[in-house]
């Protein structure tokens, strides 16, 4: 009877394998990126802004963002890079990109040139990855967006 059982729980076992090992993603090109703005309800605004490989959208919320594939071969990446990007003025300090980095640390925020500030999240696929995790990586980097653009409000930090 213990043999039974030990069988049938392998088989299961198998069979959710299988069923994960489908839905796995290890690489994406610009048909998905597209997609996985369109299936969350953004509006495309172009293609190829910050690459080959690369998606400009925007959200319902007016977040305007950049899908990136990273480390790419024939059109077809192990990476995802999210970004915004934004004009800097002289709210943007050194001292609080270093201090956002440190406080929303599921992001980096960089200052590019004096003249951008850029929040991003990178995403490895090269082992493979959910496309719910791949949308949960997403939508976090969504949701904080806005709270490390309130930290460059004057008078914040």
């Amino acid at each position: 009877m213990k043999i039974a059982f030990a069988l049938a729980g392998a088989a299961m076992f198998a069979t959710t394998a299988t069923a994960q090992a489908d839905n796995i993603i290890r690489s994406v090109n610009i048909d998905d990126l597209e997609a996985l703005a369109l299936q969350a309800g953004h509006q495309v605004i172009g293609f190829g802004e910050l690459g080959d490989i690369s998606v400009h959208a925007r959200t319902p919320s007016d977040i305007d963002y950049y899908m990136t594939g990273t480390a790419c071969e024939a059109g077809s990446c192990q990476g995802i890079n999210f970004s915004a990007r934004y004009a800097a003025d002289d709210t943007v300090t050194l001292q609080k990109v270093n201090q956002s980095n440190v406080q929303r640390a599921a992001v980096n925020v960089w200052l590019m040139n004096g003249t951008t500030l850029g929040i991003s999240r990178y995403v490895i696929l090269d082992g493979g990855m959910t496309e719910e995790n791949i949308v949960f990586n997403r939508d976090n980097f969504l949701a904080i967006v806005p709270e490390v653009l309130d930290m460059f409000v004057e008078g914040a930090g």
